[in-house]
């Protein structure tokens, strides 16, 4: 049992792959579209950590010593097509990892990826907007053959959609579904299904300027094999997220989050704290 626990240490790294793409999971509020010809910038700073790993729901190995520092970087430039709002995005993911097992550390740049989201619905006076988003993840980063969180030999395809209303004068509900599509890993060879995540923000509005929100997220899927044979199980994980949000100027926002998998069944469980400061130009 210790040498399959021990083989499911680097498995678990590259699972995080998913969540260091910390700019494509959608924040409370991310599915409001900004003015046509705006430009936003934002920077994301995240600490991960995980210690537990999981193999179909029996904790696998307990002294991982995983500990991650993400920054992301993304710009968002919004356009109408066909007097629908619209965007195009460019995300750059970096950071440094240290497992503490065997002190192993990495640091560098991570994937490239590519977005665009086109909102079929977005309505002011009722504070109501759909949208549906791509994100395209390139293997262009560092240490993409050596286990990188945020490095994969692969391409992989995020399809999403958001939904938002206001269930009460200070209160608002986002709804969101999520699909990640994957083509096989170039350098492991291992292959992984297509992995499916849900998101349900619920704010509380303090003014027109500050919210907090609880969010729950529920991931299914993304089961990998080698040659047809399992390397690691499906998930079917649970994460709640609590997140403060203030708008400081028109053009200034800041977030601070902290989230944990309170539910884990195959893969690393991960506490993370993490800010973001955007800016629109």
């Amino acid at each position: 049992m210790k040498n399959r626990a021990l083989f499911l240490v680097p498995l678990a790294v590259l699972a995080l792959c998913n969540q260091s793409r910390a700019a494509s999971a959608p924040d409370p509020g991310d599915y409001v579209p900004a003015p046509a010809g705006a430009t936003v910038t934002a920077l994301y700073a995240q600490h991960q950590k995980a210690d537990r790993v999981y193999e179909n729901g029996r904790r696998a190995l307990g002294d991982l010593g995983l500990k991650l520092d993400i920054g992301v970087l993304r710009v968002m430039h919004y356009f109408e097509l066909g007097g629908k709002p619209a965007d195009v995005e460019l995300v750059l993911p970096f950071g440094r990892q240290r497992v503490g097992g065997d002190d192993t550390r990495l640091s560098g740049v991570g994937n490239v990826i590519l977005g665009t989201t086109y909102w079929t619905k977005s309505d002011e006076a009722s504070q109501t907007h759909l949208g549906w988003a791509g994100y395209l993840s390139l293997p262009s980063g560092a240490h993409r053959k050596e286990g990188f969180f945020a490095s994969e030999d692969r391409y992989a395809l995020d399809l999403q959609f958001g939904y938002i209303t206001p269930l009460a004068p200070k209160v608002s509900l986002d709804l969101l579904g999520q699909t990640e599509l994957y083509t096989r890993d170039d350098t492991t060879r291992i292959e992984r299904k297509p992995l499916v995540r849900a998101f349900a923000h619920l704010s509380y509005h303090l003014s027109d300027a500050t919210r907090l929100a609880l969010t729950v997220r529920q991931a299914y899927g993304a089961r990998e094999t080698l040659n047809g044979s399992e390397v690691l199980g499906s998930k079917r994980d649970t994460n709640l997220m609590l997140t403060w949000q203030h708008q400081v100027t028109d053009a200034l926002q800041l977030q601070l989050q902290v989230a944990k998998d309170v539910k884990v069944r195959n893969g690393a469980a991960v506490e993370a704290v993490q800010a973001r400061v955007a800016y629109v130009f």
